[in-house]
């Protein structure tokens, strides 16, 4: 009984201490934590102290070993509470509270074991009576409980309420364990999307290793060292940073995940401003790591480090990247619930890149050139314009639309059936304006005054992504021009629509134009900007360009699903953003292109057993080995 003794004093000088700690006199819920510390622990000190140790009430052994059991259940909450105020705690705090928390939790769970019953009477000699339920099948049978009484409507009634309390008990402290389970060690995660497809389908189950990933006490800084080295490759869990991430987040956080537990999984508060369940953690596969700056063209991700200046393919991302999910094997695809685009659609994206890839630019300039002087000619017979200057032609809004401000949505109608075509109201505004001539020729031809100063290091912009989506732009902006000056030509003769849009040539147009359109809208899914973006400084002499590299402990995330995956590329908002940054006049259109790294700390484990579906057939990436 000393040694039991001296645990009891060692666990109430510490409930006791970790009460003390949490006084608060702030005005919001935090104060909340000392009030709940300082009842639990008088409960403690009363029955484990003074009517157990001391007064010797050994029967009250039942009542104390629960009590232990949820010590450091109720404590943990307590300290949450306290850090979900409107001030925070400091990392010093933090600390002492964690060890007193702990040393809770050893000699609680010390207690616990030396209170179980056949221990107690092993260990002390002293033999206590059970505290176990009726059985109801015995008081049904022979009219009588265990003492000898007779059985009533009231000895049932005590008989359920037993039960009940009994699998309450059991099912909270089984919520409890797990909550601390998920915290420190393991965590069991439901695939919530397509974007990990074909690795990951939705609504599998993973098993997330956490304690290697450094997890920490709930809103602090405070737990065990990561001790995880991050490779390219890992699938992991992670928080999701396109949410704002701060104490009052975090707070809210932790309570859906209480609440989540405590429902068993029936009630998720983890919502948005609006309502709707956060994206948030997410499953990505780390795919850029310290040290590297990337870039991805046509679906090949790039990187170059301080050591090799030249953008290189990683070879290790095409066997984890799909764009084309049709050509995964027949027993995968039937478990696939999105296909963003046809094996068609993407054979003709690819066309496309090889052409955009290829195209003279010399070429295209003389092409646009002679669009515009034809157009010229054309318009010559509404007389002679005013010159303006660059910044007053610029000005110039045609249906919502400048020079500097191409909006495609804005120069655009719906296409139908393979077909596309250009605003009407955008047209008329163009055909009618004074100042067509030079607004035209503008948009045809300003990119061919200066482009070639643009290169650094073979390619327009400095590198692939920069030099195709110029080319992308001129080509865009080539299919737009020559449909323009054919509608000019048909408008000016009075030739009725369906007789030259019924033209082989105009059809080869809108068809291109609609191609061009389309790929438009998944361009952003397939390439994206040298990340992190390179650092210009300019001296008044020239502009020094120094790449940018992503920072130790910090890491790049991307879905193997790559046509339906919003990761780290992009952001939830979307942007106004120029096809090229090296014309003028480029066209724009709505991007949710916006790169970001992911700190280390924000990781929460990786992903490792997928425990359900048991087996499945293999990605072809896998079979294809």
């Amino acid at each position: 009984m000393k040694k039991i003794n001296i645990f009891i004093l060692i666990n109430s000088v510490f409930a006791l201490l970790f009460s003390v700690i949490n006084i608060c006199f702030a005005a919001d819920v935090s104060c909340l934590a000392f009030l709940l510390c300082a009842a639990y622990s008088a409960v403690i000190v009363f029955f484990t102290i003074f009517q157990f140790a001391k007064n010797k009430e050994y029967k009250k052994l039942f009542l104390c070993r629960k009590l232990l059991q949820y010590e450091a259940f109720v404590f943990l909450i307590a300290f949450i509470i306290r850090r979900a105020g409107l001030k925070g705690t400091s990392y010093g705090f933090d600390v002492l509270s964690v060890l007193c928390w702990l040393a809770v939790f050893i000699t609680s769970n010390v207690l616990s074991y030396w209170f179980d019953f056949k221990r107690f009477k092993k260990h002390t000699g002293i033999d206590i009576p059970v505290v176990k339920n009726e059985s109801v099948a015995k008081m049904f049978a022979t009219g009588k409980t265990r003492s000898g009484a007779k059985v009533t409507p009231l000895s049932y009634l005590k008989w359920f309420c037993f039960e009940v309390v009994d699998w309450a008990d059991a099912l909270l402290q089984a919520v409890f364990l797990v909550l601390l389970f998920q915290i420190f060690f393991f965590q069991f995660y439901k695939i919530p999307s397509e974007s990990m497809v074909p690795e990951y389908m939705i609504n599998d189950r993973v098993a997330v290793s956490k304690i290697t990933s450094g997890p920490k006490f709930p809103l602090t800084d405070v737990g065990f060292p990561c001790m995880k080295d991050y490779k390219r490759g890992d699938i992991v869990v992670f928080r999701n940073p396109h949410y704002t991430i701060d104490r009052q987040s975090e707070v809210k956080s932790v309570v859906s995940q209480l609440v989540y537990m405590f429902t068993f999984t029936f009630v998720n508060t983890n919502v948005d401003e609006q309502g709707k369940l956060k994206a948030d953690p997410l499953v990505k596969r780390i795919t850029g790591v310290p040290g590297e700056q990337l870039m991805m063209q046509d679906g090949v991700l790039y990187s170059r480090t301080k050591e090799s200046k030249d953008f290189k393919p990683v070879t290790e991302d095409a066997t984890w990247a799909v764009y084309n999910q049709n050509t995964e094997p027949e027993g995968v695809k039937r478990m696939i619930q999105e296909f963003p685009i046809s094996t068609e659609i993407f054979s003709q994206f690819e066309a496309f890149e090889a052409y955009r890839n290829s195209v003279n630019l010399s070429k295209l300039e003389v092409e646009c050139k002679n669009i515009a002087q034809e157009f010229a000619k054309l318009a010559s017979k509404d007389g002679s314009e005013k010159p303006l200057s660059k910044e007053e032609l610029y000005s110039i809004k045609l249906n919502n639309v400048s020079l500097n401000e191409l909006y495609i949505d804005e120069m655009w109608n719906e296409y139908r059936n393979g077909s596309a075509e250009l605003s009407m109201k955008f047209l008329s505004e163009l055909f009618s304006s004074e100042y067509k001539v030079q607004f035209f020729n503008a948009f045809m031809t300003d990119w061919t005054k200066n482009y070639e100063d643009y290169y650094r290091d073979g390619y327009i912009g400095g590198n692939l992504y920069e030099e195709s989506s110029f080319k992308f732009n001129i080509i865009y902006k080539y299919y737009i021009g020559s449909m323009i000056l054919e509608t000019y030509k048909n408008v000016l003769n009075d030739v009725p629509t369906h007789d030259w849009k019924s033209k082989e040539t105009v059809q080869q147009f809108e068809a291109n134009l609609h191609l061009l359109y389309y790929y438009l809208f998944f361009m952003d899914l397939r390439n994206m900007p040298a990340f992190p973006e390179d650092k210009c400084i300019d001296n008044g002499k020239e502009r020094i360009y120094e790449p940018q590299y992503i920072p130790e402990n910090c890491f790049f995330m991307m879905g193997d699903n790559r046509f339906n995956s919003l990761d780290m590329r992009h952001s939830e908002t979307a942007k106004i953003r120029p096809l090229s940054k090296y014309d003028d006049a480029s066209l724009t259109y709505s991007s949710h292109i916006n790169p970001q790294y992911v700190p280390k700390k924000l990781i929460l484990g990786t992903t490792g057993i997928r425990f359900w579906p048991i087996s499945r057939p293999e990605r072809a990436s896998k079979t294809s080995k």
